[in-house]
């Protein structure tokens, strides 16, 4: 059975196949998504604020990163893992000067697009350790449903505000099962507490920057933020069907549209809905819903903070770092350090009617997001104005998808090799989710995470002669001298070709042995340490 498929194999890694996996094909409905505004605009746009800003402070910017390296970055930010050996050869043997700009929008059109997408945001808004992390996966669901809708961003939010919160949810399988078919807005309340006040502080961290959780016992010790506003923005959330206590039945209550206080379990105080940064007195109007109300606040294109964080919590994914470094603080920024660059962008999200794929393809197409990275030589990328990008670690989901795709692991639910189905993937993601950073450009992992990779039961079976299909390809290809071997595990693992100096390294710890059996077994040592390099889990 595996010498049946090992051509099939070597033709996908060598770029030999007529076509990628299925896995890679674009939505089909991508063309009738397609932006109203040209991405290409805003990319020239960026570059342009970037040089000025760069030329006043004297900095003179390196030419972008090499084809390779590109490449990387880009599948990791835009669906989540690394190409395979065909898609990047394929890529560096293209002479077009667009490639790059094609490629986006290519990336942009697949399905995993809007998958990694959906798992990106659901980590911003449903951080680990989150009280109702259980049904992070239906909201996670939904999310993937709004971003292949291409659903514009401020819609999408206020579908979320005004969401019921005890709609059905499928029934939750456990971490690594497969996702619901169905999702639902309402999961977000459960997943961050189920409550008016854990409701209203996530809402208020993840769509405004800023977190006003500090002032729920007390005023904020740091910040402008009183019990007061705490408070007040819960009272937005005390009529939502979360706060009804279901009967016998499961059935719960319609909701009390006029409910506009709350009364904290251990004070005496009763609270009003209450806007930030307003000292007016908020006034529901009779047709509309509390949460509605709010919705239409927290949406409009007056509000300072909405389209503002949008877009700094996109380019920090993209970038390594936010115009605002500190996103969750946004309320702490001057009006000088908005005005650098980001207010001036979040107005043309705001124009681009909150089209969050054509932010992304703006700023990927600019020579600013293609800035080379801070290395050994450089100083360090401590300033979004930098010359160089910070170097940004991948997420537990990001490390597992590439390395399904660097061992060239099945992704069949019925195959019982098949990582993301049985208990290896999630027993992986798992002991990495233990020090993953909630920042791209910060890194926590130890000890217990990388022997996770090195010794754990995924690495060590697809890595083993008899197991391992990306070996077993590339060895057993007649065609293929050591250096061509070489370079194709060097492709697969950490998508570039070997420099000068680590061919010769690695020619001539293959000559130690002359055996053939022996040789192989040290062709099985490179590929170990390639994919235990720590180039494998950054994106440079």
């Amino acid at each position: 059975m595996v010498r049946r498929i090992i051509p099939a194999l070597v033709a996908a890694l060598l770029g030999m196949a007529a076509g990628d996996s299925a896995r890679a094909q674009p939505a089909a409905d991508a063309s009738e998504r397609a932006p109203k505004h040209p991405s290409d605009q805003l990319a020239t746009w960026i570059d342009e604020r970037f040089a000025g800003l760069w030329k006043d402070a004297g900095l003179e910017p390196r030419e972008v990163v090499d084809d390779a390296t590109f490449l990387r970055r880009v599948y990791l930010d835009l669906v989540g893992s690394i190409p395979s050996v065909a898609q990047t050869r394929d890529f560096l043997a293209d002479e077009s000067p667009s490639k790059r700009s094609r490629m986006i929008e290519q990336l942009l059109a697949e399905p995993r697009s809007s998958a990694h997408l959906a798992r990106v945001f659901q980590r911003i808004m449903v951080p680990n350790g989150s009280p109702g992390m259980g049904f992070a996966p239906q909201f996670g669901t939904w999310l993937q449903q709004q971003f292949a809708a291409r659903v514009p961003y401020d819609k999408m939010v206020r579908t979320l505000v005004t969401a019921n919160p005890n709609a059905p949810f499928p029934a939750f399988l456990g971490p690594g099962q497969p996702a619901p078919r169905s999702g639902s807005a309402g999961a977000f309340y459960r997943a961050v507490g189920g409550t008016p006040d854990t409701v209203a502080s996530s809402m208020s961290r993840v769509f405004l920057g800023v977190r006003i959780g500090c002032a729920k016992c007390h005023n904020h010790p740091f910040a402008e933020w009183r019990q007061d506003d705490f408070w007040g923005m819960a009272a937005f959330f005390a009529s939502a069907p979360m706060a009804v206590q279901p009967n016998a039945q499961g059935d719960t209550k319609a909701e009390d549209t006029r409910i506009t206080t709350i009364k904290p379990a251990d004070s005496d105080k009763v609270y009003t809905v209450r806007l930030l940064w307003s000292e007016d007195e908020v006034k529901v109007p009779n047709d509309k819903k509390p949460r509605q109300y709010l919705a239409d606040w927290l949406v409009s294109k007056d509000n300072p903070n909405f389209a503002a964080t949008a877009v700094n919590r996109v380019w920090q994914q993209l970038c390594g770092q936010g115009l605002i470094p500190h996103v969750d603080d946004l309320d702490q920024a001057s009006p000088k350090q908005r005005n650098v660059v980001l207010n001036d962008l979040a107005r043309q999200f705001v124009d681009a009617e909150y089209d969050v794929q054509w932010l992304i393809s703006g700023i990927c197409k600019s020579r600013v997001y293609q800035r080379p990275s801070a290395t050994g030589d450089d100083p360090p990328a401590d300033s979004p104005l930098s010359i160089h990008r910070p170097l940004k670690s991948l997420s537990p989901q990001q490390v597992f998808d590439s390395l399904e795709q660097a061992l060239m692991l099945p992704v069949g639910r019925n195959d019982a090799q098949s990582a993301r189905y049985n208990s290896q993937g999630a027993t992986l993601m798992a002991r990495l989710n233990e020090a993953s950073s909630d920042s791209p450009d910060q890194f926590k992992a130890g000890i217990p995470q990388a022997l996770a990779i090195m010794n754990g039961v995924l690495v060590s079976n697809a890595t083993d002669l008899d197991e391992s299909r990306t070996l077993r390809a590339v060895l057993d290809a007649p065609f293929l001298g050591p250096t061509e071997k070489i370079e194709t595990l060097y492709l697969a693992t950490l998508t570039r070709k070997p420099d000068a100096e680590e061919v010769e390294r690695l020619q001539a710890y293959l000559a130690r042995y002359t055996d053939k059996d022996e040789r192989r077994r040290a062709y099985t040592d490179i590929y170990w340490a390639l994919l235990n390099n720590p180039e494998f889990i950054l994106s440079r």
